[in-house]
């Protein structure tokens, strides 16, 4: 979001706090010389319902007042000069205003937030135009609206829902090693878990940190991020990832509920398994006892 600058908390709870507020005297745009400019009081907060949106507030009070609340993609705004701003809301209002502000710096504070305010509205719309073409198949309108965000340098993070996997729990099976023993495993799984999430459950069941875990399907040396279903565990007993496990003895770890050095794999009991899910309780113990 924009840089905030004088920010001032927005009344309604259900709104995040003011982005900033300011100051400017406000006129009809194309009244006569006649017409008195009010001072309004601007304030641009960030719409806790709609991430990524913002929504404009003007203020007035006393007889013909001008008082406008709406979000910020509905209103055109205009920047003519250093001190004088233009604001059209939408059809309905009360016509275009002229707003002058009477100091230069805080103008300017507001037209950098607005500008900022602006490229983020458009980024959301762009992002949502791309989760809409990718759902519907329509790549040349995908590949467009990705090519406008890369040139607005804007970070993606792309996630398949979970229907577009397939469907789960499946028994993978595989080998989990360390230097001193291996132990065959074949846990229940769903596609859609990512590589992170079992690191997460071996910490959990095992001791063994996630910096020391390499996870291996195939040929594929997995990272985090990578889902069960991208590294090619998708069906019933496909090759299960090899958990390389190794250990730093300056670093204590978890050991049934306590601290301490992590459990070897020559050591590990068999379990019956449960099925495994990113937030369920702990990754299954080994099926088979260890070989030698």
């Amino acid at each position: 979001a924009p840089p905030a600058g004088g920010a001032a908390a927005a009344s309604d709870p259900g709104w995040a706090a003011g982005l900033l507020a300011v100051h400017a005297a406000v006129r009809p745009l194309g009244a006569g010389s006649d017409a008195q400019a009010q001072l309004r009081r601007l304030q641009l907060s960030a719409d806790a319902e709609r991430p990524g949106r913002f929504r404009l507030e003007l203020l007035g009070s006393g007889p013909g007042a001008v008082s406008l609340e709406r979000p910020w993609e509905s209103v055109s705004y205009t920047v003519r000069g250093p001190i004088q701003h233009e604001l059209q809301p939408p059809p309905g209002g009360p016509g275009t205003l002229s707003l002058h502000f009477a100091n230069p710096q805080e103008a300017q504070r507001w037209a950098a937030l607005v500008r900022g305010a602006s490229v983020e509205g458009q980024n959301e719309e762009l992002a949502g135009r791309l989760t809409r073409a990718r759902e519907g198949g329509d790549e040349g309108r995908a590949a467009q609206a990705a090519a406008i965000l890369a040139q607005h340098h804007v970070a993606l993070s792309i996630q398949l829902q979970e229907a577009c996997f397939p469907p789960g729990p499946i028994r993978l099976h595989g080998t989990a090693e360390d230097a001193a023993a291996s132990a065959h495993v074949s846990p229940p799984v769903h596609p859609h878990c990512t590589i992170g999430a079992l690191q997460e459950q071996i910490f959990s069941r095992f001791g063994f940190p996630p910096a020391v875990q390499r996870w291996v399907i195939g040929r594929c040396l997995c990272v985090p991020e990578y889902s069960l279903a991208f590294c090619g565990g998708q069906r019933d007993r496909d090759s299960a990832p090899r958990e390389a496990a190794g250990h730093n003895p300056q670093r204590p770890q978890k050991m049934d509920g306590e601290l301490g050095c992590p459990k070897p794999l020559s050591q590990l009991a068999p379990a019956s398994p449960a099925p495994f899910s990113p937030a369920g309780p702990a990754l299954p113990a080994p099926s088979s006892v260890p070989q030698s």
